[in-house]
């Protein structure tokens, strides 16, 4: 073989492997999810939530986070050494201003939060997101229900969840199908 065949044909390997590496590596692997409240009569555990999540993800790892849990969530993201994605549902949507800082300071890309049916009826939730939304999360990645309850009316422009069942929990599948 000619010393120009095999210099071709190492730069077609290389280029294909260089491709390969981009395109396996172009979105995060991992899904954190700060859960919502999970301690009233009717309300899903951490592990139901991350399994509905898991339903609606495609080849991902799901760590999940019960509500109060910011400080186990930020130091996943603080020792992440790629990017990741977060979900925060329901009372989880309280936190959106802390993540987005971390995020930025992380250099980690705002557009892999999602905010999935936030109270909306609290003020320091309703604070926290339009802050968050300042910094950089997009409006579209804010889903929301049918009622403040849900997140209706904290900015314009979200995301609207189709109805499903189980009602609100079930947003947690559909944010699934927005993640790539």
């Amino acid at each position: 073989m000619k010393s120009k065949d095999i210099a071709l044909i190492s730069l077609v390997v290389l280029s294909l492997g260089f491709f390969f590496f981009v395109l396996i590596d172009k979105y995060p692997k991992n899904v954190l999810l700060l859960g919502g409240l999970d301690n009233r009569s009717g309300d899903l555990d951490i592990n139901e939530q991350k399994n509905l999540l898991l339903k609606g993800l495609k080849d991902k790892n799901v760590k999940a986070f019960r509500y109060n849990d910011l400080s186990g969530l930020s130091e996943e993201i603080k020792n992440s050494k790629k990017p990741v994605y977060v979900v925060l549902f329901s009372a989880g949507g309280k936190k959106a201003l802390e993540v987005a800082e971390l995020f930025r300071f992380k250099g980690f890309d705002l557009k892999n939060i999602f905010i999935v049916q936030p109270y909306g009826k609290s003020n320091t939730t309703s604070n926290s997101i339009r802050e968050a939304v300042k910094l950089g999360v997009p409006k579209k990645n804010i889903l929301v229900g049918s009622s403040a309850s849900t997140g209706v009316g904290i900015v314009n422009n979200p995301t609207t969840t189709p109805k499903c069942s189980p009602s609100h929990w079930c947003s947690l599948t559909q944010v699934g199908e927005f993640i790539k």
